[in-house]
């Protein structure tokens, strides 16, 4: 099971790639590059404040802290490829303090990762897609602000603490903030307010927790780091009009429909 919260926040070099379905995934960034490849359906994707639509045979990349967050319309697969900047170092140094004006991307032909069990494969598979980011779309500089650098380390503080208790008077003490001015900041950046998004931001999690494992619904609950089960089924239904155990119930009845078409099919 992929658990979202420390992709692409590793400390040593990485490559990895994996399959997501029924998926949405919260605002967040990381230092990782980031490459959302559409299999089928339709992919909904927000870099910062712009948003962004990816079809099948079109990929999106993602640029090392960039804000980013996911929503999948039903249906719809998407292959991730997340890695660190080491494996495109002279890319990475070239358009470090750029990003691109289109992220989205046309596909020239299926991602191979056959060839990706050695560092040699991983770069050359890398370099191509390089290759076709900048045949397709222009790059502009990056554009940086106080604000922005305090939403990231508001961002970084839900990622490694959401689990916990996890306050904005807590993360403005521990920074020497004023806790007035990183709510207002916050809230004007992301157009939400911290709470609302610390919320979303754990139910996300449990909706995972929901369809890949048997924990039971107390155990998510405290796992996403609520104090009682009363208020995660609350936020739980405000966020997806529905119970925990009605979502559970429905996306296990949904995956055995699909798998029950493929095999008739």
């Amino acid at each position: 099971m992929a658990f979202f919260q420390y992709f692409g926040m590793e400390s040593t070099p990485v490559f990895k790639y994996f399959d997501l379905e029924d998926l949405n995934f919260p605002l967040h960034l990381h230092r990782a590059y980031e490459l959302l490849v559409v299999q089928r359906g339709r992919l909904h994707v927000q870099i910062d404040n712009a948003d962004y639509h990816v079809d099948p045979k079109q990929f999106i990349i993602i640029f090392p802290n960039q804000i980013h967050g996911f929503d999948m319309a039903p249906a719809t697969k998407i292959t991730v490829v997340i890695f660190s900047p080491e494996f495109i170092g002279s890319f990475s140094e070239h358009y470090q303090e750029m990003v691109p004006v289109n992220p989205v991307i046309y596909l020239k032909q299926p991602l191979n990762f056959k060839k990706t069990s050695t560092s040699y494969g991983i770069k050359g598979l890398l370099y191509n897609l390089c290759d076709t980011i900048v045949q397709q779309t222009e790059f502009t500089e990056r554009k940086r602000s106080s604000q922005f650098e305090t939403v990231y380390q508001i961002l970084d503080y839900v990622t490694n603490n959401f689990q916990e208790a996890c306050t904005l008077k807590d993360l403005a003490n521990k920074i020497g903030f004023d806790y007035s001015y990183l709510s207002k900041t916050f809230k004007k950046t992301m157009h939400l307010s911290f709470p609302e998004y610390l919320n979303s931001y754990r139910i996300s999690y449990s909706r995972q927790l929901l369809k890949n494992t048997d924990l039971s619904i107390t155990q998510i609950a405290y796992n996403c780091g609520y104090a009682s089960v009363q208020s995660f089924n609350r936020n739980f239904k405000q966020f997806n009009d529905c119970t925990p155990q009605v979502f559970r119930h429905s996306v296990v009845k949904y995956d055995k429909s699909l798998k029950e078409n493929y095999i008739s099919g």
